[in-house]
């Protein structure tokens, strides 16, 4: 890795923990919410997932290492609940930079009683705000009923890039 790439991933590496840290301190810390970067505990938390016939998406979560390489500006989240991992998610800028784009995420599905995504949401939009971004987008749905789901906060469909965008 270049050192300016290293260079890069430290200083992004500290607006994504700011963002975080700006997200926790609105949550209700007794409902037991962590929100981390993504590490390798986590990634071998996701690894059971696979395991659940419940699961209803099989993203790659070992392909983090590739896109953390590829995008140090990038975007990812680990919300823990109690211990336990319950959310991925992983995005970037657009390459225009106007905007931050979620290109992952997922639930574990067995953890029943967390919003991940209203979560996830607010963190994108503290992060994005830290960019200078002025929208969200949230890439490729996997079907309607998830794409509906999206719509309920705000957010558009623009059929032609299919993916979901509002403004902040």
């Amino acid at each position: 890795m270049l050192a300016t790439h290293m260079d890069a991933e430290r200083r992004y590496d500290l607006l994504r923990k700011a963002s975080l840290r700006a997200i926790a301190s609105q949550l209700d810390s007794a409902r037991g919410l962590e929100l981390r970067l993504i590490d390798q505990k986590a990634l071998s938390k996701a690894g059971e997932w696979s395991l659940f016939p419940e699961r209803k998406v099989d993203w790659e979560w070992s392909n983090y290492h590739d896109f953390r390489l590829r995008y140090p500006k990038r975007f990812e989240l680990a919300l823990w609940h109690r211990s336990q991992l319950a959310s991925l998610s992983l995005g970037r800028p657009t390459y225009s930079a106007t905007g931050l784009r979620l290109d992952f995420i997922e639930k574990n599905p067995r953890v029943e009683d967390i919003k991940v995504f209203q979560i996830t949401l607010a963190a994108m939009n503290v992060y994005a705000d830290t960019l200078g971004a002025t929208e969200l987008r949230i890439m490729n749905p996997i079907n309607n009923e998830v794409k509906q789901y999206y719509e309920r906060f705000g957010l558009t469909y623009i059929s032609k890039g299919d993916y979901l965008v509002a403004r902040i």
